[in-house]
């Protein structure tokens, strides 16, 4: 199968264009999805709040 990629590509300069475009989108929304989901993993582990503790009611 990726022999028939680098014989598209050789073929025309746009298809290598094409092809290069396309799976930078794909990688860079696979980054993007990945990011995504490890932080709502991490969400999971870390308890809520565990940040800074909320300001003090002004009396």
């Amino acid at each position: 199968m990726p022999g028939k990629f680098i014989e598209i590509a050789l073929f025309d300069p746009l298809s290598a264009v094409l092809i290069l475009i396309g799976a930078l989108l794909v990688g860079a929304s696979s980054a993007v999805f990945g990011y995504l989901t490890l932080g709502a993993a991490a969400s999971l582990v870390v308890r809520p709040g565990s940040g800074r503790s909320p300001p003090r009611e002004a009396k």
